[in-house]
């Protein structure tokens, strides 16, 4: 009678055990499972952070708005505004946009200011800086305006996948 509840504790235990193994090797699967997830979140959440600043369509019409407002908010003219043509690259497309814009060198330097805080990603180059001719009426201790003409460019993700499907997402 003694043995047969001996052996019956002896299979009970290693049963027992072989669930506290069991056991314990979900619990690791599940603190590695929840430490992935965490770090795809927080992958996901830089993605969406870069994406602000690099974005997968072209959103063109806001950056021109967006440029526009800076420039108002600067207390410039816009002379001219010309988009070029877009000038693909490995993991980007950068959007080229040729400006012409006028004021006081303050005002300038304000609006290139602005331009560098948008969250989208914007050079600035070939910056070209003048002093436009004052005008005949102007009385000779007017502020000397600025004359400046530059490419303003950002860029937009460069997504095969979306390009091999026939759209921007």
């Amino acid at each position: 009678f003694y043995t047969d509840l001996a052996d019956q504790i002896a299979q009970v235990k290693g049963g027992q055990d072989a669930l506290k193994e069991e056991r314990n090797s979900y619990e690791r699967r599940k603190t590695e499972y929840l430490a992935y997830r965490n770090e795809l979140t927080q992958l996901q959440e830089k993605q969406r952070e870069l994406l602000r600043a690099l974005p997968r369509a072209q959103e063109i019409p806001s950056f021109i708005g967006s440029i526009q407002e800076q420039a108002e908010l600067a207390g410039l003219e816009i002379v001219k505004l010309a988009i070029d043509a877009e000038v693909p690259e490995e993991l980007y497309i950068k959007i080229p946009v040729r400006m012409e814009i006028r004021g006081s060198f303050h005002n300038v330097t304000r609006f290139f200011k602005n331009i560098s805080e948008l969250r989208r990603i914007v050079n600035v180059e070939d910056l070209s800086l003048r002093p436009e001719p004052p005008a005949a009426n102007a009385p000779p201790d007017a502020p000397v305006r600025q004359y400046a003409v530059f490419t303003a460019a950002t860029f937009r993700y460069n997504d095969p996948a979306a390009a091999a499907g026939g759209g921007t997402r």
